[in-house]
């Protein structure tokens, strides 16, 4: 049975129009699921594709790194640094001593010994330092600061005349000074002329050993 119309026409339950309608619907929902489905698959693809090289760029940067970081582990061995330290450090060895140096016979008193003091170690006060305890605390009035050296240098000396040695075997004895510290070519042989004593970077403080290291 069909319902009549404004016009007394009756419209069919399954007239054309109807399923024409119907079948339009049908096939814009396939075209949807069709374009869905598609874009499922290109961003399925895309992940695989991103986890793929992933994997490789991990394993090249796994043994890469393993390789990088052995040959650093090999030229920080204790064979490699031990042999850069070697070369590069300074000996601490006890250093040759001056053979023209009488070790024994006389002393001169402090009052007696006359010695200038100049700064060849680079540091900053170091004669001023060594001028102060002279003076005031082991009285070797007869001492001056002579500033500054020429150059800075990496031992510290001691010049003296030969006619002023019991003067340098008491300074020997009060600084502590290594016999290589001593040289006894000066010429300023006169009672009055002082022996020259230069600080060098070996010198790190009063009553502490001279040394490099």
């Amino acid at each position: 049975m069909g319902t009549r119309g404004k016009g007394g026409s009756r419209r069919r339950a399954g007239a054309p129009g109807a399923g024409a309608s119907t079948g339009s619907r049908a096939r814009a929902k396939g075209r949807a699921r069709g374009r869905g489905g598609a874009s499922s698959g290109a961003w399925l693809a895309a992940a695989v594709a991103f986890l793929a090289l992933m994997g490789v760029g991990g394993f090249v940067l796994f043994h890469g790194g393993g390789a990088t970081s052995a040959r650093a582990q090999d030229a920080a061995s204790p064979s490699a640094s031990t042999a850069v330290s070697a070369s590069a450090s300074p000996s601490c060895g006890p250093e040759a001593p001056d053979s023209a140096f009488p070790s024994s016979g006389a002393k001169a008193k402090p009052l007696d010994v006359r010695v200038t003091v100049l700064n060849g170690s680079g540091t900053f006060g170091q004669a001023e330092t060594v001028l102060s305890w002279m003076q005031n605390t082991e009285k070797y009035l007869r001492t001056s600061n002579g500033g500054p050296a020429a150059h800075n240098q990496p031992d510290t000396t001691l010049v003296y005349a030969p006619d002023h040695a019991d003067q340098a075997r008491t300074l020997v004895a009060a600084l502590g000074l290594p016999a290589s510290a001593l040289h006894g070519e000066g010429t300023a042989s006169g009672a009055r002329d002082p022996m020259v004593l230069t600080l060098g970077a070996d010198f790190h403080g009063i009553g502490k050993p001279f040394s490099h290291c």
